[in-house]
């Protein structure tokens, strides 16, 4: 009986069944109990009438025994009752019968006797024919004046009446109370169900608030207790939902942020289980389906890692480590996650290309050894001249002179390092003030190209601009503009041989202009190719640094293109030459 409706029907029929029957008992008990005093009560005025009509005070028999007859058999004296008077020996004087000898109750003559005063028996059974027939006696003695016992009225009547009575009350108490069970259990059934019906609706939308649907509402029917449920019961599950809606909408906010993170994201739960990653970690680790093991992660990217070594950490600490993943580097910081007890239930790692930084802390090592070499060489070569000159080649004038030119030429050299040094750094920290306006981009480039034809004519170089376009004008800076100019047509004329050719050309775009200047010098081999705009990165070290160069040049050119929202490469092919392209875009 799982049903608690059927739970309440049952206590209520239990309980209906408990009254009829201990009512139904005690009133069959009452009726029995009144019924047999009656008959008592009946026996002994019968019992008087007898002694005080038919017998004196000194015990005498005032009148004949046919008179006494008389009377038994008068129906309505008697009834269903029998009359036995015996005498002190228990021997019948009346009625003169001796059929009904072994009828009578001996005990309670005996009582009768024995006491000298009235005594009543209990129900007995007496078998008349082949029935059974329940009888009560009552027994009274005869007193002579000396309070001998000289008869005893002895007097029973049949309980047939009484049991048929209680048979027929009893059949009406059956019957009262099937129907009282039956009525009970209509109504115990209707009025269970105004108790579990909204019981039943509320186990019905906890199961659907268990399955996610949190928006429907219960009906209020009352204002008792199961009314006040079902309004707390609504009120529990918009505030369920308002607080899953806020989950929901954070753990969106947080997956969208994990997602779109350029750091990689990894987290294992405690077992070492891979439980989240985002789409960086998977570049990172170079692979298109992740393992979903932390080991077999990491054994995979040709790292060894322990998972142990990390679940052991303290809360909130963190460690790193720096790992080589085909040619970038990634730094993986390892930070332990748990309750507020203290409880380690995972760990996470965040992923860091510090590849870039790498480089750049590479550069910037070679950066200061290339200054330092730069520098080191001028400062030395000064160094050992001034020491020659002041040993005593200071007197003599045709060392002296060659002496100090090379001192001179040195010094104009750290001149020309350290101010490009400056430009760069003040390119840098975005301190050089551009001054941009609209100028026929044509001219700038004849202007430049004219000034170093006659450093190019020193080798025997042709150098020619070959243009249909007689007026382009962009909005550029155009001292900065032409600083780069020179640069490149400078490297051009330097690592070009004699009487080679230098070309300079202008393409006009929809939407940007092209500059072109190629030369059919030594040119650049496809690994030196991408690094010859890296500051101080020479192809050839040892010919720039005797054709004065400083290795700076083509860096400060594209700091000034980028300034321009321009483009600067170059291609090239090992000895047939190189092309610089300028890229100008028109709206700037």
């Amino acid at each position: 009986m799982k049903s608690i409706q059927w739970r309440l029907v049952f206590i209520y029929l239990t309980l209906v069944l408990i009254v009829m029957i201990s009512s139904g008992t005690f009133i069959l008990w009452q009726i029995e109990r009144y019924e047999y005093n009656k008959i008592y009560v009946e026996l002994k005025e019968a019992t008087d009438i007898i002694q005080n009509n038919f017998f004196s005070s000194q015990g005498n028999l005032k009148s004949s025994w046919n008179d006494l007859n008389t009377l038994v058999w008068d129906g309505n004296f008697l009834g269903n009752k029998k009359l036995y008077i015996l005498d002190s020996y228990g021997n019948i004087k009346f009625p003169d019968s001796q059929m009904d000898e072994e009828r009578w109750n001996k005990r309670v003559v005996y009582e009768a006797k024995l006491n000298k005063e009235p005594s009543m028996g209990r129900p007995i059974n007496v078998l008349e024919g082949s029935t059974t027939v329940e009888y009560v006696d009552y027994a009274s003695p005869i007193l002579s004046s000396n309070s001998e016992v000289l008869y005893i009225i002895y007097i029973r009547a049949s309980t047939q009446e009484i049991a048929d009575n209680i048979a027929k009350i009893t059949n009406i108490i059956l019957i009262a109370s099937i129907g009282a069970l039956f009525i009970t259990m209509v109504f115990g059934i209707y009025f269970s169900k105004t108790l579990t019906a909204p019981i039943k609706v509320l186990t019905k939308r906890a199961k659907e608030m268990a399955e996610g649907r949190l928006d429907c509402k219960i009906e209020v029917k009352s204002n008792d207790e199961i009314g006040q449920l079902t309004g707390s019961f609504n009120h529990m599950a918009e505030e369920l939902n308002q607080m899953l809606l806020a989950i929901s909408s954070e753990k969106n906010k947080l997956e969208t942020v994990i997602s779109n993170m350029t750091d990689g994201i990894l987290a294992f739960d405690r077992k070492g289980m891979l439980i989240q990653a985002n789409p960086a970690a998977y570049t990172m680790l170079k692979t298109d389906t992740m393992e979903k093991y932390f080991y077999d992660i990491f054994k995979k990217a040709g790292l060894e890692l322990r998972f142990d070594e990390f679940i052991k950490m303290k809360p909130n600490s963190i460690k790193q480590h720096i790992m080589m993943i085909g040619d970038r580097y990634i730094n993986a910081c390892f930070a332990a996650y748990g309750r507020e007890k203290g409880e380690i239930e995972g760990i996470i790692i965040v992923l860091q290309d510090v590849t870039e930084q790498k480089e750049l802390e590479e550069m910037r090592k070679e950066f200061v050894a290339n200054v330092s070499h730069e520098l080191r060489t001028p400062l030395t070569t000064i160094k050992s001249y001034t020491e020659t000159l002041l040993d005593g080649a200071l007197e003599e004038k045709e060392v002296a002179i060659p002496f100090l030119e090379v001192i001179n030429n040195e010094t104009d050299r750290m001149t020309a390092l350290v101010q490009d040094l400056l430009e760069l750094s003040r390119l840098d920290n975005k301190q050089v003030k551009f001054n941009k306006r609209s100028i026929n981009l044509i001219h700038l480039i004849e202007d430049s190209v004219n000034k170093h034809k006659i450093h190019a004519q020193k080798k025997q170089q042709n150098m020619q601009f070959n243009t249909n376009i007689k007026k382009l004008f962009i909005n550029i800076d155009p001292d900065r503009i032409y600083q780069v100019f020179s640069n490149i047509l400078s490297n051009a004329i330097k690592y070009s041989p004699e009487k080679a050719s230098i070309n300079i050309g202008v393409l006009d775009n929809e939407d940007n202009v092209r500059v072109f200047v190629k030369d059919t010098g030594i040119g650049i081999s496809k690994e030196d190719l991408p690094r010859i705009f890296e500051r101080f990165y020479r192809v050839d070290k040892a010919r720039s640094r005797a054709m004065g160069g400083t290795g700076l040049g083509l860096a400060i050119a594209k700091e000034i293109m980028e300034n321009h929202n321009g483009k600067i490469w170059a291609e090239s092919e090992k000895g047939k030459g190189t092309t610089i392209i300028l890229e100008f875009p028109k709206n700037n």
